[in-house]
C-alpha cells in the first residue's frame, strides 16, 4: 500500500488542486492519498469561504481518500510552523510514503541545497538574517539577501542567486523550503514531490479560465453572492463539477461564504476594548506593535482600514491578519510557544472514502499519535491538560465560525459535537 501525503486548505477545492492531486497519483504511482487540510481558519489569517466538513467534501469526491485536520493552532501560523506542524502528522502516522507540494521551481536539487543552508544556519548566516530583520525586510527578502551575501562572502561568486531569488519569489517555494527543512529536522522518511504549479499567480484576482487562482474564485464567490448573483456560472470553469454542486447546495440551504469581513465588528470591539498590556501578549505582537494598533484602530472605520493603517514594509497584510485572528482568539505567544514545543499531539479525521477507511486500519497500527474520529468521546476522555488546550481551540474555532452564517438557525456553537466525519461509499 503506497500512501502520498498532502497539505492543502482547499478554500474551495479547485483545478488547480484536481491537477496537484492527479499529477501526484501519477508520480508517485501510489494507490491512496491523505490530505492534511487546515480547519475552518486559515494559513494567511483568513477564515475558510467554507467549513471544514464542506471542504472535506469537496476533497472526497474530487479523489482525495482521507483528510485529517491540522489544529488551529498550527493552522493560523506562519509558514515555518504551518509546515511543521503537518509534516509531523504525516510523519507520526507512521504509513505515509511521499509528501506532495506544487511550487514554481520544481529542481530539488536547489531546494534541498537551500533547504539545508537554512535548516544548519551557521553562524554567520545567522548573524546577516539577524542584520536584515532589524532593516525591516519582510521573511522573504531577508533570506534572499541573507543567502546572497552568505554566498558571496563564502564562495566569491552568485551563480546560485538567480535560482534563489527565484525560489523565494513565490510563496509556495518558500513553502516547500519550509517543508523540506522540516523533513530534514526529523529525519523524516517521506519522500518530497514537487509538482510545478499551472495557471493563474496564486495573488491574481480575476478568474482567468480553467487555472485561475484560489484568490479570483474565492473573490467572485464573495462579489457575486453580496450582489445576490446566485447560481455562480463564472466558476464552473474553474473548478470541479463535484465541487461546484457541493458548492450549489450549500448556498441552496442558505450557508453563506464566509470572509475577514464577517468578523469585522467583532475584531474591532476586542481591539478597542483590549489594554496595551493584554494586546502585548497575544501572538505575533512584538516591537511596540500593540501601541500601532491601540492607536490606528481608534481611527480605523473597518477591518481593511485597519490593515492599511497598521500595514508597513515589515508587517504584511498576511502578518497582520493573523494577529488579528488570534486577538479573535486571545490566544497568547506563550500558549504558541509550548505548542510549537508538543507539536500535534492527535489526529482528527474529517472524512474519507473505502479506500481511506483501508488507510485508517493501517494508520490505527502505527501511528504515534490518537487518531479522532468520535469526537465527543475523545474530548470526554483526555486528560492532557496540553491536548485539551489545543483541541479547545478547534472548538472554539468552530464555535466563532458559525456567527459569520447570517441565518440564525445556524449560528448554534456544538458544531464539533454534532458533525461526524464524512463517508464517501465509492
Amino acid at each position: 500500500m503506497s500512501i502520498a501525503g498532502i497539505v492543502a486548505e482547499y478554500n474551495p477545492f479547485h483545478n488547480g488542486h484536481l491537477y496537484h492531486l492527479k499529477k501526484t497519483k501519477e508520480i508517485a504511482k501510489n494507490d491512496f492519498t491523505v490530505a492534511v487540510m487546515s480547519g475552518n481558519f486559515l494559513q494567511r489569517g483568513e477564515p475558510a469561504i467554507l467549513d471544514k466538513w464542506v471542504r472535506t467534501n469537496m476533497a472526497l469526491n474530487a479523489g482525495v481518500d482521507l483528510v485529517i485536520e491540522l489544529p488551529f493552532v498550527f493552522a493560523t501560523q506562519y509558514a515555518k510552523k504551518f509546515a511543521q506542524a503537518a509534516v509531523k502528522i504525516l510523519n507520526d502516522l507512521n504509513v505515509i510514503d511521499y509528501i506532495s507540494f506544487g511550487c514554481e521551481e520544481t529542481n530539488l536539487d536547489y531546494f534541498y541545497l537551500l533547504a539545508k543552508l537554512l535548516k544548519d544556519e551557521p553562524d554567520f548566516l545567522s548573524e546577516i538574517i539577524k542584520a536584515e530583520f532589524k532593516k525591516g525586510f519582510t521573511y522573504p527578502k531577508v533570506i534572499e539577501n541573507a543567502v546572497t551575501e552568505y554566498y558571496l562572502k563564502n564562495f566569491g561568486h552568485d551563480n546560485f542567486m538567480k535560482i534563489v531569488k527565484n525560489i523565494l519569489k513565490y510563496p509556495n517555494n518558500i513553502l516547500a523550503l519550509e517543508y523540506l527543512q522540516s523533513l530534514l529536522r526529523i529525519n523524516s522518511p517521506l519522500e518530497p514531490i514537487l509538482i510545478k504549479r499551472i495557471g493563474s499567480n496564486y495573488s491574481k484576482n480575476i478568474l482567468e479560465g480553467k487555472y485561475s487562482s484560489a484568490t479570483a474564485v474565492r473573490k467572485k464567490i464573495i462579489d457575486n453572492y453580496h450582489q445576490n448573483l446566485y447560481p455562480l456560472n463564472e466558476i464552473k470553469s474553474a473548478i470541479p463539477d463535484s465541487s461546484y454542486q457541493i458548492f450549489l447546495k450549500e448556498l441552496n440551504e442558505n450557508v453563506n461564504p464566509v470572509s475577514m469581513q464577517n468578523f469585522e465588528i467583532i475584531i474591532m470591539a476586542i481591539l478597542r476594548r483590549i489594554t496595551r498590556s493584554e494586546l502585548k501578549n497575544i501572538n505575533g505582537i512584538h516591537e511596540g506593535l500593540e501601541n500601532r494598533i491601540i492607536e490606528e484602530v481608534i481611527n480605523s472605520y473597518s477591518i481593511e482600514s485597519l490593515i492599511q493603517n497598521i500595514k508597513t514594509k515589515r508587517y504584511t497584510r498576511t502578518k497582520i491578519q493573523r494577529i488579528l485572528i488570534h486577538s479573535m482568539f486571545n490566544i497568547t505567544r506563550n500558549e504558541i510557544d509550548v505548542f510549537n514545543e508538543s507539536g500535534p499531539l492527535y489526529c482528527r479525521i474529517l472524512g474519507f472514502n473505502n479506500n481511506g477507511k483501508k488507510i485508517l486500519r493501517k494508520i490505527k497500527d502505527n501511528s504515534k499519535i490518537p487518531v479522532i474520529i468520535k469526537f465527543a468521546n475523545f474530548v470526554k476522555n483526555n486528560k492532557d491538560p496540553v491536548v485539551c488546550k489545543m483541541i479547545n481551540y478547534d472548538i472554539l474555532s468552530t464555535k466563532l465560525y458559525t456567527l459569520a452564517y447570517q441565518l440564525e438557525n445556524k449560528r448554534f456553537a456544538g458544531k464539533d459535537f454534532t458533525s461526524k466525519p464524512i463517508i464517501l461509499e465509492n
